[in-house]
């Protein structure tokens, strides 16, 4: 055999030995700075007033993604009126290595969440869903979108067939912001008005002033002054459309107009809006 033909015998089979080697180098250097950071931030601030914590991790999705599954998980974040605790059964996140930065976060099991509300009470709730996806994408000034949909949400004040939560950048002066709710049902005992009825509502709105969290979207402020900074520059929350079926009313939107925002997601805050619209 010709040296020529050689080459070309084995050239193809060099090449890709190379490129697999790159890409595994690359993976592991990779997954091994993701470990050494996720180390370093557990049970500290991963942005002001953002605490994460975990009891262990794994770390897979060779060669071309960062898939990581962590066990007792916890995210806290701290208000001017008292902290805010998420803590799912089951947690995990995944990244590409190559391509734009995206996170996927996934949840699964038995969930908590536990909030403070501006008057300083204490609030919390368990529930389950049937799947939990979320994803965040960043660009150079930091969390561009947020998209959160939860399937078969279920606790002993309210289930829900599917809830969807979406909020992006538009420009610089203004967040666009979605959520919508299908099949949603109230226990009778939270809200008799309401009670056992099933509720499908939409609504859309505006977040004006937006470049008053463009701080907060770098990781590097904290929510409560991000929020006081958005106020001193005359920000609001525009609705833009809004329905509510079977309780579609005027008291509902002025209710949920006038909802602070540090408190706007809140999930009681929100059902005694909703409650008190339908009286």
């Amino acid at each position: 055999m010709r040296y020529s033909s050689r080459f070309f015998l084995y050239a193809p089979l060099a090449l890709f030995l190379a490129i697999t080697f790159g890409v595994g180098v690359h993976w592991w250097l990779a997954a091994s700075a993701l470990s050494a950071r996720l180390q370093a931030m557990n049970g500290r601030e991963i942005t002001p007033g953002v605490t994460l914590r975990f009891a262990s991790r794994t770390i897979a999705g060779f060669p071309f993604s960062l898939d990581t599954v962590f066990r007792g998980f916890s995210l806290r974040i701290d208000t001017p009126h008292g902290p805010s605790e998420w803590r799912p059964e089951k947690f995990a996140m995944h990244a590409l290595t190559y391509g734009r930065d995206e996170t996927i976060f996934e949840a699964a099991g038995k969930q908590e969440l536990h909030w403070t509300k501006d008057d300083g009470t204490a609030r919390n709730v368990v529930f389950a869903v049937g799947s939990l996806h979320a994803s965040a994408i960043r660009d150079p000034g930091g969390l561009a979108r947020f998209d959160l949909d939860l399937v078969g949400f279920g606790s002993k004040t309210l289930t829900a067939q599917r809830l969807q939560f979406h909020i992006r950048r538009d420009g610089t002066d203004k967040l666009d912001l979605a959520v919508m709710a299908d099949d949603v049902r109230i226990s009778s005992e939270h809200c008799p008005s309401l009670g056992d009825r099933l509720i499908v509502g939409r609504l859309t709105g505006t977040v004006t002033e937006a470049r008053s969290f463009s701080l907060l979207r770098a990781g590097v402020q904290d929510w409560g002054s991000a929020v006081a900074n958005w106020r001193a520059a005359g920000g609001n929350f525009r609705i833009d459309a809004l329905s509510l079926d079977p309780s579609g009313s005027p008291q509902l939107r002025a209710a949920l107009a006038q909802t602070p925002a540090d408190g706007l997601f809140a999930i009681s805050d929100l059902l005694d809006a909703i409650c008190n619209a339908g009286h």
